[in-house]
C-alpha cells in the first residue's frame, strides 16, 4: 500500500489509520515505522530487484530513457527506465533501474560514471542498443562517451516547437527585424491570458461570480481557468482552450468585478481562436508518441508527416495567426529535416521501414525510403554471417486510429491502395516520457509530508511502485501474531472519544 499509494513509512504512526486496521481485523499487528522501513521494505525489494533482473537476463536487446529532475528543495535526480521484449514473448516490458540523487555538477563526465556503474549493476550494458533523453548537451555528451546511439526525444523536440514559435522563452530572438512587432503582439496577448488566469486563481470574489455566471448560461460542469507552465508540455493550449470555453461568462464577470484586470479585445479573442487550432495537432501528436506499453519510434516519420499536412490545412482569420501558422511549419522543418535520412538518426526511418502499417508509404520522398532499405539489407546481410537461433515475434495487429486532428491522414491517403504485408516491428521508445513520469511520482514522495524520507527509502519506493504494481511481481502477505489465518470476521462498531459512531 505505501509503495502504490506513495504513502509516508508514518501513516502506520497515525492514530486514524490504527484504528481503521483494528475495526477491519483487530488480531493484525501493524508493523512499525522502523520495522517497515529497514526489514519489510527492503526484503519486498530484494524479492522485486531478482526478478526484474531475472527479466533483464531474458532478453537481448534493451532501450533505455532517461532524465535529470530538481525538486522543490533544489535536490537533482537521475532516472533511468528499461524497455525491451523478454525472449518468446510479443509484451513490451518497461521497468524502472534506478532514481538517483545527484551530489555533484551534472558534468557528461559524472553522468557516463552514473550510468555506465548503474547498467553495470544489472549487467545489461552490453545489450543497450539506444538511450533516448532531451537534447541536453551534457546528457547527450554522456551518451556519446558511452559509446551508445542516442534517440533525441521527439517530444521535447515538439514542445521547443511551440516555445519558439510563440516566443514563450524571454530571450527567444526574433531574427527578422519586420517580425518584431509579430512577435511582441504574441507575447503581450499572452501575458494579458496569464494576467487574467493567475487573477481568478487568487480571487474568491471573482472565482465565486465565475462559478455563478456559468451556471446561469447553463454549464452542466463548472470549468476554472488553467495557467500555462513553460516547462509543462502543452500547457500554453490548455490554458487559451481554457479561456475560449469561458469566454461568455468571463466578459461578464470581469464586468462585474471591479479589481479584475482589463479583459482580452475582441481582435485579440479572434487571434486566441486562430491559435488554438494550429497547437491542437502538436498535443495530439505528443500524447501518441508518449505511450509506454508499445513501440512508438516507428510512428515519427508518418506523424510528422501528418502534423505537416494539418497545419498546412489550417485557414487562420487574422494576419498574425497565419504569422503563426508560419513559424510552426518553418520549425517543424527545420528540427525535423532530416528524420527520414540515413545520417544522424538513421533509425526513425528504418523503424518506419520495417513497421507493416507504414513500409515505404510513410516516407515523403522515396529516395530515402530506398536508402533505409538498402541499410536494412547490409546489416541483415551482415548478421547472417553469425548465424544464431531466432525467434520470430507475433506482429502486433493495432489499427491505426484516427483522432481528431487526423494526424494519420498522411499515411492512410499513402496506403489506401496498398497491400500490408507482415514484417518484424521495431522495438524502441521515440520519447523519454517514461522517465518524465517517474519525476511526476518523485514529486510526491519529496512533498513536505514526505520529505523525512532518506534518499534509500526514496529511490527503494519509487522502484517498487513501478515494478511491483504494473507487473505484477510482487505481493507482501500480512503475518497474524496469533498464527491464525485470515477469515471473515463480523464487522463492528468502534466508539472514539467524541462519542461518535464510526462504521
Amino acid at each position: 500500500m505505501i509503495a502504490e499509494d506513495l504513502q509516508p513509512l508514518s501513516i502506520v504512526e497515525n492514530e486514524g489509520f490504527r484504528n481503521m486496521v483494528k475495526l477491519l481485523d483487530s488480531r493484525y499487528q501493524i508493523p512499525s515505522r522502523r520495522a517497515l522501513g529497514r526489514t519489510i521494505i527492503p526484503s519486498i525489494y530484494s524479492n522485486v530487484r531478482n526478478k526484474v533482473q531475472a527479466l533483464l537476463n531474458d532478453t537481448s536487446f534493451i532501450s533505455l530513457t532517461t532524465d535529470i529532475w530538481t525538486s522543490i528543495n533544489t535536490d537533482s535526480f537521475i532516472t533511468i527506465t528499461a524497455h525491451f521484449f523478454p525472449k518468446g514473448q510479443s509484451q513490451l516490458k518497461i521497468v524502472v533501474l534506478c532514481t538517483k540523487k545527484l551530489d555533484q555538477s551534472h558534468t557528461a563526465v559524472h553522468l557516463t560514471e552514473i550510468m555506465t556503474n548503474e547498467l553495470n549493476r544489472w549487467g545489461i550494458l552490453n545489450k543497450v542498443t539506444a538511450i533516448v533523453s532531451d537534447n541536453g548537451a551534457n546528457i547527450k555528451s554522456a551518451i556519446r562517451l558511452m559509446n551508445i546511439q542516442h534517440i533525441p526525444c521527439t517530444a521535447h523536440k515538439l514542445n521547443l516547437i511551440v516555445q519558439k514559435a510563440l516566443y514563450l522563452n524571454e530571450d527567444d530572438s526574433v531574427g527578422d527585424e519586420s517580425n518584431e512587432l509579430d512577435s511582441v503582439k504574441i507575447k503581450l496577448i499572452l501575458k494579458k491570458c496569464r494576467v487574467i488566469v493567475g487573477f481568478f486563481k487568487r480571487s474568491e470574489v471573482g472565482n465565486r461570480i465565475l462559478g455563478e455566471k456559468q451556471r446561469q448560461l447553463g454549464f452542466t460542469q463548472l470549468l476554472k481557468l488553467k495557467q500555462d507552465v513553460r516547462t509543462r508540455w502543452n500547457s500554453t493550449l490548455i490554458m487559451l482552450e481554457r479561456l475560449v470555453k469561458l469566454k461568455e461568462p468571463l466578459t461578464v464577470t470581469m464586468i462585474l468585478v471591479k479589481e479584475a484586470p482589463s479583459n482580452l479585445t475582441p481582435e485579440e479573442w479572434v487571434i486566441i481562436e486562430d491559435i488554438v487550432p494550429l497547437l491542437r495537432p502538436f498535443n495530439s501528436l505528443t500524447i501518441e508518441l508518449s505511450a509506454e506499453q508499445y513501440p512508438t519510434i516507428s510512428k515519427v516519420v508518418p506523424l510528422l508527416r501528418g502534423l505537416q499536412t494539418s497545419l498546412n490545412s489550417k485557414i487562420p482569420k487574422t494576419p498574425l495567426g497565419r504569422f503563426i501558422k508560419s513559424n510552426l511549419i518553418s520549425q517543424v522543418n527545420r528540427r525535423f529535416e532530416g528524420i527520414e535520412k540515413q545520417s544522424l538518426t538513421p533509425y526513425f526511418s528504418r523503424a518506419t521501414l520495417l513497421d507493416p502499417r507504414c513500409k515505404k508509404a510513410a516516407f515523403a520522398v522515396e529516395e530515402n525510403a530506398s536508402d533505409a532499405e538498402q541499410n536494412i539489407v547490409l546489416e541483415v546481410a551482415s548478421m547472417t554471417n553469425n548465424t544464431s537461433e531466432d525467434t520470430e515475434r507475433e506482429v502486433p495487429t493495432d489499427q491505426i486510429e484516427e483522432d481528431s486532428e487526423n494526424l494519420w491522414n498522411f499515411l492512410q491517403s499513402r496506403i489506401s491502395n496498398v497491400q500490408g504485408q507482415t514484417t518484424s516491428t521495431s522495438s524502441a521508445m521515440t520519447t523519454s516520457v517514461p522517465s518524465e513520469r517517474i519525476f511526476s511520482k518523485t514529486g510526491q514522495i519529496m512533498s513536505a509530508r514526505r520529505n523525512r524520507l532518506l534518499p534509500d527509502n526514496q529511490d527503494t519506493l519509487i522502484f517498487l511502485h513501478k515494478n511491483i504494481f504494473p507487473t505484477g511481481l510482487e505481493t507482501h502477505q500480512p503475518t497474524y501474531p496469533t498464527g491464525l489465518e485470515l477469515r471473515e470476521t463480523s464487522t463492528t462498531l468502534s466508539k472514539y472519544p467524541t462519542g461518535l459512531v464510526t462504521h
